[in-house]
């Protein structure tokens, strides 16, 4: 799956849904410090979507992450987008690869940005939504910035970054990973508190929409559990609420 973008030991808590065919997804994540990470490590939350087709892969992300490896040290959080192409399975930020083009509008976040403010434990929570969404006249893949019904276009991957065989997605995913060497601790996810402690404490993706075959949003109605260590990293149910639509809170 998309989860091979990541290497080294990697643990992941989220939802994703299984096979279909779907032209994207909108998600609302909640933006958290995450100062522990070390060098070699990274703490990541984001959305994905996926193509897999004859046993060839293709992927692209978007969310924000603490790497301090790309940044030169440093830890602060980070906006981030990536993809990887099945034709090398090489796995590209585009702060280091060419590919995504970057839409240079005004207000638009630009990779690599720091986000502020921060949501604070116990205190104000702050949230940032993106949608990835397949472009019907050029049948690029855009990414937006999708606050308040007023989407901004952030930039786009190309479909020749992908042979031109990225016609539609396979898989959904809306995830909290971590990543480190065998030989250290792993890093915490997003605020670091257990997803039973709810609203202004744990993180969350909220607001998850998807986007049919004629591109029109809709809320997903078959989603599976993706954390493999329940025991460090946990995610509550898959829930609906009149306010917040389908979300779920997370140990990140």
């Amino acid at each position: 799956m998309f989860l091979s973008f990541f290497c080294l030991w990697s643990k992941n808590a989220g939802y994703y849904t299984p096979s279909e065919m779907f032209e994207g997804t909108r998600a609302r994540i909640s933006v958290w410090g995450i100062p522990e990470v070390h060098y070699n490590s990274e703490s990541a939350v984001f959305i994905a979507v996926q193509n897999e087709n004859n046993g060839i892969s293709n992927s692209m992300v978007a969310g924000f992450h603490v790497q301090p490896r790309l940044y030169s040290g440093s830890t602060d959080l980070r906006f981030f987008v990536g993809w990887m192409t099945g034709n090398d399975g090489k796995a590209c930020y585009s702060i280091t690869c060419q590919g995504f083009v970057v839409s240079n509008v005004s207000g638009a976040p630009v990779p690599g940005a720091i986000p502020r403010p921060l949501s604070t434990y116990n205190g104000e929570d702050y949230f940032i939504t993106l949608s990835i969404k397949k472009d019907e006249k050029t049948l690029d893949w855009s990414l937006y910035q999708d606050d308040n019904g007023n989407p901004i276009l952030i930039g786009w991957w190309p479909k020749t970054l992908f042979d031109n065989i990225f016609d539609y997605a396979t898989i959904i995913a809306w995830v909290g990973n971590v990543f480190y060497p065998s030989n250290e601790r792993s890093p915490p996810m997003g605020s670091g508190h257990y997803a039973v402690e709810g609203a202004h404490k744990a993180a969350y993706i909220s607001h998850i929409k998807i986007f049919d075959q004629n591109g029109q949003a809709m809320d997903p109605y078959i989603v599976r559990d993706l954390a493999d260590r329940k025991d460090c990293f946990t995610t509550d149910d898959f829930k609906y609420s009149h306010h917040v639509g389908y979300y779920y809170n997370t140990h990140w």
